[in-house]
């Protein structure tokens, strides 16, 4: 029976708005995109990945500000351009709440689902996520947030899904998984959890069984 459904965040419950992760509004604001090519951006931005790697020990928002202002200007610096604007647009990306926008059918389906099971979020992610969720009014829809780089870990890692299997004492089939990662979804089968790809797009394949809206999740029998 199950009693838990565990969401990924991100391209399952929001995206990002620019459609480039790391990329706030704020981003494009201060800089014209035809002063950069867009490939010498992504090019930057994958250079310096690994000065925000979700699994890093980062524990509260000052210290998620402190590491985007060192990514920032090392991006703006690979760019050619000025570095003084990286504190303005970190404090965005981490005080803004302008990153993400969540997909339409969230709020109204974690609400109904949230009356029948147990809510858990599982998330490669920073602390200002929490925030973001209790700006949108859905932090309170989920029993508990579990962020990567808080637990000092990732998706990658059994530890991470067993965090929330002990936390929980979660026995098999009692929880589902659910997210757009087929590697993730591999990890969440070998806890011995029901997985689901949810595939916004429609346009993946996977080997598990796979949705493409919450919606379809209350349709089926789970």
């Amino acid at each position: 029976m199950i009693k838990y459904i565990i969401f990924d965040f991100g391209k399952v419950l929001g995206y990002p708005k620019t459609g480039k992760w790391f990329i706030t509004p704020k981003f494009f604001e201060l800089i014209n995109k035809n002063d950069i090519g867009i490939n010498d951006l992504k090019n930057t931005i994958s250079k310096n990945k690994d000065l925000v790697k979700d699994d890093l020990p980062i524990k509260d928002l000052d210290q998620e500000f402190k590491m985007f202002i060192n990514f920032y200007a090392k991006v703006l610096n690979g760019l050619g351009l000025d570095s003084k604007l990286a504190e303005e647009i970190a404090k965005d990306k981490v005080y803004g709440n302008s990153e993400y926008l969540l997909y339409d059918d969230v709020k109204e389906m974690l609400s109904r689902l949230s009356k029948k099971y147990t809510l858990i979020m599982l998330t490669d992610n920073f602390p200002s996520i929490i925030d973001y969720l209790k700006y949108e009014e859905i932090y309170d829809l989920f029993d508990k947030v579990y962020v990567s780089s808080i637990c000092e870990t990732s998706k990658k890692e059994e530890k991470f899904f067993d965090m929330v299997i002990n936390d929980y004492e979660i026995k098999e089939n009692e929880a589902i998984f659910i997210d757009d990662n087929e590697d993730n979804l591999d990890m969440g089968a070998k806890k011995k959890m029901n997985v689901i790809m949810l595939d916004r797009k429609n346009n993946k394949e996977s080997k598990y069984q796979k949705i493409s809206s919450l919606e379809e999740l209350e349709k089926r029998d789970i």
